[in-house]
């Protein structure tokens, strides 16, 4: 016998038969019942039955049946094709005590990770997070996000029970700040942070980096325009003014001040007047579109004052200053003025803020610099002689500072807020308005308050001008603006001018009811006044860009060009709430994020 398809096989006494050796036990796929008494692997092929609906009988010549090689069981039933006994792993329920059973046990793995590992260009709108093979629930520990590798600084934690989102097999968490462009970021999910539903499998755990995108950003300008500021490439006889904002073409815009900027490569460009060499092209050509600074692509910060003196930083801590310098405010030990950067001493320079001949710098260490004209007192060192180079302000602590015309302003690091210099306005926000040597302040003196954050602007942030010229604002630690001084054009938004609206103690910004919509804590992004405080735009977190005061140059961007206003009015379009705005001899340059 070659081959049997029977629909059952039994001898003619209606047992099952003895097959003997030989017997090729093949396509019997049909057959209702297989009943065999004695099957022998060795002898016999037993291939192609595996729709028979009752298999009997044994799979050697004596003992119990057996599953021997070539057999395998999954949810399709029995299959006899050669022998294993692998793939159990589909089945719905496995009996036994399971005592040697490895691998059985549901596992929890990640299907996605959100940044992808190793990705190089999260944006602010990646999330950040796993998705899961199965459900999770919280288990213990934190998920630790750190700036660089596994032991970088720590930049927050999110405990897994609370500030961790999870939704079925997802989990996600939402930093409560922004992560900074350009940076690389170490993200660690501890084992034992995430569980199966039953509580009873934890996942192991991982760890891998991210790398943040460089910020884009458009340039756009708009305003005054007599030097070719900005920057459309006009010949003298096209200057003039432009009311609504227009674009400096480009897409890779990082940092913007009056008249200069700073792209995501680090180079550094300028235009506009030139006629201290403020350029930094060794001449005293103007330029009517961006040039470069060099060839250098390591600058970081930069700050331009009202007498034509630029200052900027490197990403190496030094300090680099040209321009008009007749007295000594480039603090090169000259009264020379000079048309390319010129180097301060010193490698831990770590922001800078210019005024009126004057410039002042904060070290890493924090201690407070100042250089320059001195004849209100506005270098802080109790006297009004000049210097020419580097002179410290008492104190370690200082970690802001901010000028006007031949005023400052500083914070330290215990939140306290301390002024000195030009105070004709009440500026320095000490319940007083009266000028050194009479009854003006020569060196820091405290302003009430111990929760002064910053001075406003800030420029260790970020790029920026320097605040206005017979104006000073601060920071609190809620996020709320306040100032000191005079608005001759109802820049501070009181809806009054001059005399109206002057404030010789510490008054928060917006307290009036011409800007009760947009005087939320955190609200402002960015503040910048002109050189004689015509104006200030505020930049809400919305991208919203709002201005006040002088329009006489069109510098509120109306497409019109008039006396101004004393309340706030927006000027259309979003814009960047990151690096975002410099103004200056009604000029206005502002970045809209790509």
């Amino acid at each position: 016998m070659s081959d049997v398809s029977v629909d059952i096989i039994k001898n003619r006494s209606g047992e099952a038969p003895d097959l003997p050796s030989g017997v090729n036990l093949s396509g019997v796929s049909t057959a209702a019942t297989l009943q065999v008494t004695n099957l022998n692997p060795t002898h016999i092929n037993a291939s192609g039955v595996t729709t028979a609906t009752t298999f009997s009988g044994s799979l050697k010549s004596t003992g119990t049946p057996t599953l021997g090689l070539g057999v395998t069981i999954n949810s399709s039933g029995l299959n006899i094709s050669g022998v294993a006994t692998a793939g159990i792993v589909s089945a719905t329920t496995l009996y036994g005590d399971g005592s040697n059973l490895t691998g059985v046990a549901m596992s929890i793995a990640p299907i996605s990770y959100n940044p992808d590992v190793n990705d190089s260009s999260v944006t602010k709108d990646t999330g950040i997070g796993i998705t899961f093979t199965e459900r999770i629930i919280a288990g213990s520990g934190n998920v630790t996000l750190r700036i660089s590798g596994a032991a970088g600084t720590v930049v927050e934690n999110f405990g897994v029970g609370s500030s961790v989102t999870i939704n079925n097999n997802l989990i996600s968490i939402d930093p409560t700040s922004d992560l900074n462009f350009g940076e690389t970021y170490h993200i660690s999910y501890p084992s034992g942070a995430f569980t199966n539903t039953g509580g009873e499998v934890s996942y192991v755990g991982t760890a891998y980096t991210f790398g943040v995108k460089a910020a884009e950003y458009q340039l756009w300008v708009w305003g005054r325009n007599n030097h070719g500021q900005l920057g459309q490439n006009q010949a003298n006889a096209q200057l003039g003014q432009i009311s609504s904002p227009v674009q400096i073409p480009g897409t890779t815009w990082s940092k913007v001040n009056i008249s200069m900027a700073i792209k995501n490569d680090g180079s550094l460009w300028v235009w506009g007047d030139n006629s201290d060499g403020q350029l930094g092209q060794n001449n005293t050509t103007k330029y009517s579109s961006p040039i470069q600074i060099g060839s250098e692509t390591t600058w970081n910060k930069i700050t331009f004052g009202y007498d034509n003196t630029t200052a900027a930083i490197k990403t190496d801590g030094t300090l680099w200053t040209w321009g008009k310098n007749d007295k000594g405010q480039m603090g090169d030990n000259s009264i020379v003025s000079k048309s390319s950067p010129v180097q301060i001493p010193g490698t831990t320079w770590n922001f800078t803020a210019t005024g009126d001949d004057a410039l002042y710098a904060v070290k890493t260490d924090g201690t407070l610099w100042s250089w320059g004209t001195n004849q209100l007192g506005e270098l802080g060192q109790n006297n009004t002689t000049k210097y020419s180079s580097p002179v410290q302000i008492p104190g370690t602590t200082w970690n802001s500072v901010a000028s006007s015309v031949a005023s400052a302003i500083a914070t330290k690091t215990d939140g306290t807020a301390w002024s000195w210099g030009f105070n004709e306005y009440g500026q320095l926000m000490q319940n007083t308005q009266a000028n050194y040597p009479s009854g003006g302040i020569s060196s820091p003196k405290q302003i009430p308050g111990t929760d002064w954050a910053n001075v406003f602007p800030n420029n260790g942030t970020n790029a920026t001008s320097s605040a206005g010229g017979s104006l000073l604002f601060l920071q609190k630690a809620n996020g709320s603006i306040w100032y000191g001084g005079m608005s001759p054009s109802g820049s501070v938004a009181m809806n009054a001018k001059d005399s109206a609206s002057n404030r010789s103690s510490p008054t928060q910004l917006g307290a009036g009811t011409a800007w009760a919509g947009w005087t939320v804590d955190k609200d402002f992004a960015w503040m910048s006044g002109s050189y004689r405080c015509n104006n200030i735009f505020g930049v809400t977190n919305s991208g919203e860009l709002w201005g006040v005061g002088s329009n006489t140059e069109g510098q509120l961007g109306q497409n019109s060009i008039n006396s101004g206003y004393s309340s706030p009015i927006q000027i259309p379009g979003t814009w960047s709430t990151t690096g975002p705005v410099g103004s200056g001899y009604d000029t206005l340059a502002a970045l809209k994020e790509v």
